[in-house]
């Protein structure tokens, strides 16, 4: 089915689980990158040249420039951060009225956060390749094509051995990864946005743009690294509701940003 027959859509948008998934960098900086994950700085040096075209060995000569390249540019990367948070929210209506059911699931022990979400995905699809999913037969969030799925399907094979209970991926993201995109049940607001055109809008600018409401600002990947890591060592309570607020923002912007479509 065609992106738009689902978003212009007035009942389909009670059929969408919406997502949002929030990581940090795994070492803040360079030098405990080094210590702790010696091989994983040499691959930081070579994706510092190949992909964020600088050179870190002339780099780290200016040490405050080597770690805001780091800062900004390792936390896109799945294999520099890890999960901290999870939100996940649906639709439905009670006496008429559209309502909201959002959870979110944040801890230290990215294989717990982690294990929980794909609980619950696995839950409300089949593994059944030729069932289809039960309850809600579509994903949505911003960016979780280029960003949150291939997040959370790195991060769940790198922590595998972790797990009690989940021991494959769920029938939803295996769909995600098998059809053609305008049949994997996958809603990306980004491309939404786009309406056929090219041009990539920060979640921010369209929640602003159109008046959506929301408690805080959304912060970059990379400012909430920072802010994440600024503030565990003192309070790693404050550390853990800020990330997730985060989440649950997010997520919810997209909600309403759906909601706006299906009026359209």
């Amino acid at each position: 089915m065609a992106l738009f027959d689902d978003v212009f859509h007035k009942q389909r948008v009670f059929g969408m689980l919406f997502f949002n998934i929030k990581a940090v960098l795994i070492h803040p900086t360079l030098d405990l990158l080094k210590a702790n994950s010696p091989q994983m700085f040499e691959r930081w040096k070579y994706l510092s040249k190949v992909k964020h075209a600088f050179d870190l060995d002339a780099a780290l000569t200016a040490e405050t420039y080597g770690q805001k390249i780091y800062e900004e540019n390792a936390v896109m990367h799945p294999e520099f951060v890890r999960i901290v948070a999870i939100s996940f929210a649906n639709l439905y209506t009670e006496n008429g009225e559209v309502k909201r059911h959002l959870k979110k699931l944040v801890g230290e022990d990215e294989a717990v956060v982690i294990e929980q979400f794909m609980a619950l995905l696995t839950d409300i699809s089949s593994d059944d390749s030729q069932s289809t999913p039960q309850v809600f037969s579509i994903l949505c969030g911003h960016n979780i094509i280029s960003y949150d799925i291939p997040l959370l399907i790195k991060r769940f094979i790198v922590n595998r051995g972790k797990y009690q209970t989940i021991k494959s991926l769920p029938y939803l993201l295996k769909r995600a990864l098998n059809i053609k995109p305008w049949e994997s049940g996958i809603i990306d607001t980004v491309n939404v946005w786009k309406f056929n055109g090219f041009e990539y809008t920060p979640l921010m600018l369209i929640a602003d743009f159109l008046g959506l409401k929301k408690s805080v600002n959304l912060e970059t990947h990379s400012d909430l690294s920072k802010e994440y890591w600024a503030t565990v060592g003192i309070d790693p309570q404050k550390a853990l509701e800020f990330v997730s607020l985060q989440s649950a923002t997010q997520t919810n912007l997209v909600i309403q940003f759906m909601n706006e479509m299906r009026q359209v």
